[in-house]
């Protein structure tokens, strides 16, 4: 579900919504006094903590075990790639309370004659977070006034229970910052999915988008493992397939979102041990046919592998070229990483 942001009113239409234009019409409400030096820190996404630890958890196999061997193609089969990024800094305080400039973009970067071309229209949404009940009514309505969108980040709390930490309403705000984004990124999904016979690659998990059912022509990569899947010799498999190998297909079960199919692909032969290095975890919707394990016809496996294998192919497909400098190289393929680069550019903060 989208942000409700406080827009700004007909008259303050024209409003610069940029962080110079938030800066400005801050500075004219509430003075010097209550800016910090934007812009001379990092973005909040790359100092915040990841509070979720390592994990392994259950799934349900699809397929026989054992690894299994991918062939590569000469031809690629994703025609586009879309990702999201978003980027938020703390502009200022009003008492004691932070207010956190944010920009989420999402865009579908398509294959166009060999170069990447964005696909319709790039989505972009910029907007001050702040707590309305921190601040009282006087100064948010002045913010409204100005033309300024506001995103109350303590809508949902009653005034006795809203944070007093400045750093615990930062997390909030940074909460429904990556809300919004992946609202942005599930929306274009869904457009690509209901007019597009073509290969989409989602950066990410799918779990949460509806639009991406076992007819649509997308799947998603997850390149983070701080979750793992399987039994204890189901993981170790997992962590000593090598280059252009695969795992068996799983079933993992998204409460309250609904169950993906999934498996893991090494792209690259580890490095120096790292049993991580180059893994990645697909995920398709499953067929209906599949949902239920004790069920399975040898059919209905036989046409999970072939399905598998093939996705598989042409991910392995996109390895080249490599997206150094990036660090994260060995997993981030280049139609992912020239799509980052676009939104950053088109973020600017």
């Amino acid at each position: 579900m989208p942000l409700v942001i406080d827009e700004r009113p007909p008259a303050a239409a024209a409003a610069d919504a940029s962080l110079r234009g938030t800066l400005r019409a801050l500075r004219e409400l509430f003075g010097d006094r209550a800016l910090v030096a934007a812009g001379t820190g990092p973005p909040l996404e790359r100092i915040a903590i990841r509070s979720d630890p390592p994990s392994v958890a259950p799934c349900v196999p699809l397929e026989v075990p054992g690894a299994r061997p991918i062939d590569v193609p000469t031809e690629p089969l994703v025609s586009a790639f879309l990702d999201g990024v978003q980027r938020s800094r703390v502009v200022g305080y009003l008492a004691g309370s932070p207010l956190i400039y944010a920009s989420v973009a999402a865009a579908v970067r398509q294959r166009v004659t060999r170069r990447l071309e964005t696909w319709r229209e790039p989505s972009l949404r910029r907007a001050l977070f702040a707590s309305r009940g921190k601040l009282g009514e006087t100064a948010w309505n002045q913010l409204v006034d100005s033309g300024v969108a506001v995103v109350d980040i303590t809508a949902d709390v009653t005034d006795e229970a809203i944070p007093v930490h400045p750093f615990a309403l930062r997390a909030r705000a940074l909460d429904l910052v990556a809300l919004e984004r992946e609202g942005l990124e599930r929306r274009l999904a869904a457009e690509w999915c209901r007019g597009e016979s073509r290969w989409l690659w989602i950066d990410g998990g799918i779990s949460g988008n509806l639009a991406v059912d076992e007819r649509a022509t997308a799947f998603g990569v997850v390149k983070s493992h701080t979750t793992l899947y399987g039994s204890a010799e189901q993981v170790e498999s997992v962590l000593t397939l090598k280059a252009e190998e695969r795992s068996p297909a799983f079933l993992v079960g998204h409460r309250p979102r609904r169950a993906v199919a999934s498996w893991y692909l090494r792209l690259r032969a580890t490095a120096g041990g790292d049993p991580l290095h180059g893994l990645v975890r697909v995920e398709i919707s499953p067929p209906m046919d599949m949902l239920d394990p004790d069920q399975i016809t040898d059919d209905a496996r036989a046409r999970l592998t072939a399905h598998c294998d093939r996705l598989s192919a042409g991910i392995l497909a996109e390895r080249a070229p490599l997206s150094l400098p990036d660090p994260r190289w060995d997993t981030l393929t280049y139609g992912i990483h020239a799509c980052e680069m676009y939104l950053d550019a088109l973020v600017g903060l």
